[in-house]
């Protein structure tokens, strides 16, 4: 399992993207896509297929994109070894506390 991670300066994104600027997230969620990897949380993705060759060549891609380049702060990518979500836990016991403060 893969991850790409990103930080983008939105002021230098408008700038370069133009007025229609929040398009750019589906534009890089739309390239991605092609590579395997979905959107986790904004600038993070995963992908449970792709390689490092593959992680690679999406970064690549990415970067084919001017307005990618000149606004992107971040790019990290690594791999994930061990993945365990822990937000069933969480929100179980959520809705324990929940329960307890609504008696």
């Amino acid at each position: 399992m893969y991850a790409i991670l990103f930080d983008i300066d939105v002021s230098v994104l408008k700038q370069n993207y133009g007025e229609s600027y929040p398009k750019a997230y589906d534009d890089i969620k739309e390239l991605l896509k092609n590579y395997d990897f979905y959107q986790e949380q904004k600038g993070v993705y995963f992908s449970k297929t792709a390689s490092k060759q593959e992680t690679d060549n999406a970064i690549e891609a990415l970067s084919k994109k001017d307005w990618f380049l000149l606004s992107v702060k971040k790019v990290q990518t690594f791999k994930i070894e061990d993945w365990n979500d822990f937000t069933p836990t969480i929100q179980e016991k959520m809705r324990e506390v929940v329960f307890k403060i609504s008696r």
